[in-house]
């Protein structure tokens, strides 16, 4: 395992650098821990990698993996209409706060041309796919070089499952972090939260809440202001997280 320890998140050029040796070890069919804004995550490409990625977490086999992200993807690959498109502009683009998003997907659209029926199946259910948007430098540069090579990267949080995702990398465990192949320390997440809660995630184009993320109440008042829109509160408890 290659440990990259930076103080804190580090300039464009060194994430940019940290990106493209991540992103080639994950080709090659290596895992990687990555220091996301919403939370530590864990990262693959390959079909091997993905499952490793299962066994490391400890993860149940029916819950799917999400993929990273970025407009472009969004906009190309994911089937949705006019206001949906609005709805993630508004909140990614315009007030550039991370959004997870459960869609419709083309299956047969190029991006997808590389991707292992494996990791696909893993990441993938039914006719919908969870893509992860705008989590930070790190995972924005890694969705760009997704795109722009038809690879894509397919993960969860860092942590075994159901103990709530992870802010530092202290808080990961060992036996996640000693499984994989590159693991990468930007200190604590742009939006660590006592609810233990990565990204907030919307299904379209229902608008419903699936999970209510770290920064869900700034994401709420947004979408009521340029929507009219009104999402449901926070719950007052419920699980640690959904993956």
């Amino acid at each position: 395992m290659e440990l990259i320890t930076r103080s804190g998140e580090p300039d464009v050029a060194t994430t940019e650098a940290d990106a493209r040796k991540a992103f080639r070890i994950m080709k090659a069919g290596g895992v990687a821990v990555l220091p996301l804004s919403v939370s530590y995550a864990i990262f693959a490409h390959t079909a091997r990698a993905v499952e490793r990625i299962y066994e490391l977490k400890q993860r149940s086999q029916t819950k799917p993996n999400g993929v990273i992200g970025n407009w472009d993807i969004f906009r190309e690959v994911m089937e949705t209409t006019p206001r949906d498109r609005d709805l993630v502009r508004c909140i990614t683009l315009d007030h550039d706060l991370p959004l997870s998003v459960i869609a419709p997907f083309q299956r047969d659209h190029d991006w997808l041309r590389t991707v292992e029926f494996g990791g696909l199946r893993r990441s993938t259910k039914g006719n919908t796919m969870d893509l992860l948007m705008n989590a930070g430098p790190l995972h924005n540069a890694l969705a760009r070089m997704s795109w722009e090579s038809a690879s894509p990267l397919m993960g969860s949080s860092a942590n075994v499952s159901l103990t709530g995702s992870k802010f530092t990398l202290e808080d990961v465990q060992d036996s996640l972090k000693n499984g994989c192949d590159i693991v990468l320390d930007y200190g604590r997440s742009r939006y660590a939260n006592d609810y233990a809660i990565g990204s907030t995630i919307i299904e379209l184009p229902t608008w419903k809440v699936l999970r209510w993320g770290g920064c869900f109440e700034q994401q709420a008042g947004i979408i009521l202001k340029q929507f009219g829109v009104e999402l449901p509160p926070r719950p007052l408890a419920g699980p640690l997280s959904l993956v």
